[in-house]
């Protein structure tokens, strides 16, 4: 920034000789502004790569455990399962998933080992409020924070394998369902979730980050 100023410095005395102070002051102003403006764009840019990168790797933390659990049990495809993750813990930044691994919002125990978190549920209009529970948002469906017990893991890898236990016994019970499309709509059907678009935040992730990438390396490899 040093270097720049001086070379800006010759540059002004310069152009005083041609335009005066008060002309040699509007074009100095100019070009610092459009080099501050260079700067933050910079900026912008190195943050969205930072960004990028830190999205990648949770993906790929993810997945890595999910391909092999599937290699081995044929049950939740790998697309799923990272989608799932990125829907319930925003990309590994909630408290639930930073203080107990718990990736997915599994609740109950695990192991006897659990943790009390507060999560969203969709309720119908006429639903009372009970105790502990705080209205979020009322609209075409009713949305309120309630208290829950949620399941604590040692480690991201047991997160995954209970996980596809989990889902196997309850939501996608048969294997070797190769369509992330129909897993999708199987977890909406079968009340995974009660958030109603459930199936095509999912779907919709899985396109736009092409995460059925980690399906091929595990149905094919």
């Amino acid at each position: 920034m040093k270097t720049f100023k001086w070379i800006f410095g010759i540059i002004v005395v310069l152009i005083i000789g041609f335009f005066g102070f008060k002309g040699a002051k509007a074009v100095y102003n100019n070009m610092e502004q459009n080099q501050v403006a260079k700067d933050n764009q910079n900026q912008i840019i190195e943050t969205q790569k930072k960004e990028a990168e830190a999205k990648h790797k949770f993906a790929v933390s993810i997945a890595n455990p999910s391909i092999k659990v599937y290699k081995q049990s044929h049950q939740v495809l790998p697309s799923i399962v990272v989608a799932q993750a990125i829907q319930e813990s925003n990309w590994g930044t909630s408290e639930l998933y930073k203080k107990a691994n718990n990736i997915f919002g599994i609740k109950g125990k695990y192991k006897g080992q659990f943790i009390r978190y507060y999560t969203d549920e969709y309720v119908s209009n006429d639903t009372p409020t009970k105790k502990g529970e705080k209205v979020v948002r009322e609209g075409s469906q009713k949305k309120v924070s309630v208290p829950a017990t949620f399941r604590k893991y040692p480690s991201i890898t047991e997160a995954v394998e209970n996980h596809d236990r989990v889902i196997a016994l309850n939501f996608i019970k048969q294997k070797n369902i190769t369509s992330y499309v129909d897993q999708a709509n199987m977890l909406q059907k079968n009340n995974y979730a009660t958030d109603p678009t459930y199936a095509k935040s999912l779907i919709k992730l899985i396109r736009q980050y092409n995460l059925e990438k980690y399906d091929n390396e595990a149905i094919n490899n």
